[in-house]
């Protein structure tokens, strides 16, 4: 680590966005100061009040204009970085305001060590092993079992080739009756909408709407895994996957009943002292225990507390095991942690933050790799030649792949048994091109006024769309479900209002009439993404 660094805040100057909320907000992201690398989720409250916003898996944000005008503070935080205090009023307009964080984590002055080892001179004999039991079993006292709630932005979204599809996004109210209650049968454990809509600046799909529920989607190939559930309510699939939250109720694969089987179905080791919030936290890597018969593997981390074993963070992850039928040792196991695979199936990040005490859910999200059929092929839905700018006009069946449209070999015209040498292919919209061809008067005698489109034969081959499905070949649509969660105000000691609209967990959030809220909605926000695609996670 570089001794003489502190934390700046640089403005990175970046091409303007087209979204219309770009003149009321200030779009910032989150880098880590020494590699540069986005800080996934890191959480900006402001200075003095209570509300706040957590940045996405790019480590990107939004910030009301508001609070630039009325000069507040952020105060930004993230497990294994320094907080950061910023003025909004040094934020810039227009641009994206890059924020450096500064890491804060403490190597291990002994070896690390998994199973029964000693932790080190001052562990006070402490294993791996050990202090993850030991968190378990302080859930009941380390989490609320009193009534509260959260108000929060919550949105679900499919990602295929980099591209978002049918982005929900909603401003949301979830009560708890407390850790001693469950989370899914108990009446009081309700949420009510304040805001819900379907984000138009994003592609929407019919296909994977209708699909996402039904018995063709699978979250591998062969079929071999599935999400277990037949729920329609996103949010509620989400809330299934929290290990902490349902820690004495059956989960998902390899943690399954998080009090009484994931200790004996991993292994452990402490890999460093982080921090956050000065508050020490052990980091501890885990991954599912050999078998050499296993076709599918867990790994992940935990963040405990020194102080008071209290979970801040966990992340897991499951993922086919190309190698199941071949025993694997112990130390290739965790060196396969350190590197994340690219075939997962399914993963989940949960963080809790401490408020007065006790922890409070910050965020989660949960995804899921699906494969659907695609019942229609992409293919040409109309073609048309204009005589009188003499172009050709191609309209697809779904959004195009932009960059399989660029090579002039991917398309042959003729006209009769005259081949056509084209000069220029062009993107008139997501699903449209025009070509041009080169002089149309070389070696053709027809008058241009008497001929239509039906003289004309066009082939293509290697187009593909968003969904990276080739043109006139059956395809299967493979991508990535996901459900984010993200708090913005924790109120302690509240129940639920009998006057207000519940969720029905059985149904989809769609299904809900939406509150009017008793107090001013515009103290919370969505945060959509800040470009229309991401890096894929896989």
């Amino acid at each position: 680590m570089k001794n003489n660094f502190f934390v700046y805040l640089f403005v990175l100057i970046a091409g303007l966005f087209s979204y219309s909320q770009n003149s009321k907000e200030i779009l910032c992201k989150v880098l880590d100061i020494e590699t540069k690398v986005p800080v996934s989720f890191a959480t900006i409250k402001f200075e003095r009040i209570q509300n706040g916003v957590i940045a996405d898996e790019d480590g990107e944000f939004r910030l009301p204009q508001d609070y630039k005008v009325s000069n507040k503070n952020i105060v930004i935080s993230s497990i294994g970085f320094e907080t950061l205090k910023v003025s909004v009023i040094t934020l810039k307009d227009g641009i994206v305001n890059i924020i450096y964080l500064k890491p804060k984590v403490e190597a291990l002055s002994a070896v690390l060590v998994t199973g029964n080892s000693k932790l080190g001179e001052n562990s006070k004999g402490l294993t791996a092993k050990t202090i993850v039991k030991n968190a378990i079993g302080r859930i009941l006292t380390n989490y609320p079992n009193s009534a509260h709630s959260y108000i929060s932005y919550y949105r679900d979204y499919q990602l295929i080739k980099n591209n978002y599809y049918n982005l929900n996004e909603a401003i949301l109210e979830s009560f708890d009756a407390g850790f001693d209650t469950d989370k899914y049968s108990n009446r009081q454990n309700v949420t009510a909408l304040y805001s819900y809509n379907l984000n138009r600046e994003f592609y929407q799909d019919s296909l994977l709407l209708n699909s996402i529920y039904g018995k063709s989607k699978s979250i591998s190939e062969g079929d071999f895994a599935k999400l277990g559930t037949e729920i329609q309510n996103e949010l509620e699939i989400l809330n299934i996957h929290n290990p902490i939250r349902n820690f004495n109720k059956s989960s998902f694969s390899f943690i399954y009943i998080f009090r009484d089987n994931f200790v004996n179905n991993h292994l452990f080791k402490l890999s460093n002292i982080t921090y956050v919030e000065d508050i020490p936290l052990y980091e501890i890597d885990f991954v599912t225990r050999d078998d050499p018969g296993m076709r599918y593997m867990g790994s992940g981390k935990i963040y405990v507390s020194k102080l008071n074993y209290a979970i801040h963070r966990i992340e897991y992850r499951v993922y086919a095991n190309r190698n199941y039928r071949s025993t694997r040792t112990q130390g290739n196991t965790f060196a396969n942690v350190m590197s994340k695979p690219k075939n997962i199936l399914f993963e989940v990040k949960v963080e809790y933050k401490s408020k007065n005490n006790k922890m409070y859910l910050n965020y989660m999200t949960f995804n899921n790799l699906f494969v659907i059929k695609k019942p229609n092929p992409f293919k040409v839905d109309d073609f048309l030649f204009n005589p009188k700018t003499r172009n050709f006009i191609l309209t697809f069946n779904t959004p195009l792949d932009m960059s399989t449209i660029e090579r002039k070999s991917n398309f042959r015209l003729r006209y009769k048994d005259k081949k056509l040498i084209i000069k220029e292919i062009k993107a008139m919209d997501d699903k449209t091109v025009k070509i041009k061809v080169v002089d149309w008067s070389a070696g053709l005698n027809d008058d241009i006024t008497t001929i239509d489109s039906m003289d004309f034969s066009y082939k293509l081959k290697r187009i593909k769309n968003t969904f990276g499905a080739t043109i006139n070949q059956v395809n299967k649509i493979s991508g990535y479900q996901f459900r984010e969660y993200f708090t913005q105000e924790i109120f302690e000691n509240k129940s639920p209002d009998e006057d207000l609209i519940y969720v029905d967990k059985t149904l989809p959030i769609s299904a809900t009439r939406t509150n009017k809220p008793s107090f001013d909605l515009g103290k919370y926000w969505v945060n959509s993404p800040l470009k229309k695609t991401k890096e894929a996670n896989n």
